[in-house]
């Protein structure tokens, strides 16, 4: 199951954040959940953060854009 079949199925949890990485072309390369959103955004590089619904819009949008 993909993880935009997950995020469908289940359940949006409050404060779980995740980061996007894109190629130079601005292709999806990679998704990571963020464990400690609070702690990870003291960092100097941190990247943008997104939630469960925004993802899934991202998700989606790149599933259509792949087909």
């Amino acid at each position: 199951m993909s993880l935009r079949e997950q995020l469908r199925r289940n359940k949006t949890l409050r404060g779980r954040r995740w980061t996007v990485k894109r190629d130079s072309l601005g292709k999806l390369v990679g998704v990571k959940m963020i464990y400690n959103p609070e702690e990870y955004v003291t960092y100097s590089t941190a990247k943008p953060m997104v939630g469960d619904k925004a993802l899934l819009k991202i998700l989606d949008k790149e599933f259509i854009n792949k087909n």
